[in-house]
């Protein structure tokens, strides 16, 4: 797995306060990421519900650690978000994201988030983009 030092991402970062802290686990034969995550109330849009830029980065972060824990390091591309219904706060929500397929340097893959009746709450279709380093400001 690709490993650097990030405790301040917003995904996934133990550090940062106003993140979402993701711990995600890997299943090596079908290249799954999953999880649970139940969101605080900081994180609500409309009334009860978890803000729906908030799901996209569940998403998004799910399937980049699918990248990172087959030593790809990748950017976001492009990422394509199917909401079906609500998620609200303070419910447990499942978490899963799979590799689909790689052309050169364009990695694909697809994530979905069940809630705790086993509805899928969002679906995500994701590009990424496989770099050498991560860019950094000049």
């Amino acid at each position: 797995m690709i490993e650097f030092e990030d405790k301040t991402c917003f995904g996934c970062g133990s550090d940062n306060a106003c993140g979402l802290r993701l711990k995600l686990r890997f299943d090596e034969d079908t290249k799954t990421a999953y999880g649970e995550y139940v969101a605080v109330q900081t994180l609500e849009g409309p009334p009860n519900i978890i803000h729906a830029g908030v799901i996209a980065s569940l998403l998004d972060e799910t399937m980049i650690t699918v990248n990172k824990y087959m030593d790809i390091m990748t950017l976001t591309g492009e990422l394509t978000i199917r909401y079906l219904q609500p998620a609200f706060i303070k419910e447990n929500l499942y978490i899963r994201g799979w590799y689909v397929k790689k052309n050169k340097r364009i990695i694909e893959n697809r994530a979905e988030i069940e809630n705790e009746m086993g509805k899928i709450v969002a679906r995500a279709k994701g590009k990424y983009i496989e770099v050498d380093d991560l860019p950094q400001p000049e």
